[in-house]
């Protein structure tokens, strides 16, 4: 009779569970491009880093290997002046807060430096391929001063 009650316990219990995906969304899909504040032009080969722990980068002291794998890849533009970042995921069986906000960093000789920001609100409902997507559309840099 135990068992029974066993049992019946564990099928309620696994009856009522729902399911839930083990990958999370940390930073979604970003596209964008950069072009020259003052002609519109597109700018090739502009560096565009996702600056997600600034400290790694504005340390006195040598990043840590843990620190270089935790690094965000940097992208460079293309000659239509696009960049592309993958969404990222992390495996986690309970769930994650999923991401807040993200930081680009834009350096390109000749141009001023460029640090923006994006929340989560700016991704709005974009989706490519059921995927989030943060479309940054134009950046524009200014030319620096001479």
């Amino acid at each position: 009779m135990k068992k029974v009650y066993v049992l019946g316990l564990a099928l309620l219990t696994w009856g009522g569970c729902q399911t839930r995906p083990l990958l999370h969304d940390v930073s979604p899909r970003v596209i964008g491009r950069v072009v020259a504040a003052d002609t519109g032009r597109p700018l090739a080969g502009v560096q565009v880093i996702n600056y997600a722990q600034p400290e790694d980068y504005d340390s006195a002291s040598p990043p840590k290997g843990g620190q270089l794998l935790k690094r965000k890849p940097i992208a460079r533009t293309d000659s239509e002046g696009r960049f592309i970042f993958a969404r990222e995921q992390v495996l986690t069986p309970f769930g994650g807060s999923g991401w807040f906000s993200l930081q680009l960093f834009i350096n390109q000789a000749g141009y001023e430096r460029f640090l923006t920001n994006y929340s989560y609100l700016n991704l709005g409902t974009n989706t490519w391929k059921g995927q989030p997507v943060l479309d940054t559309g134009d950046i524009r840099l200014q030319p620096a001063a001479r």
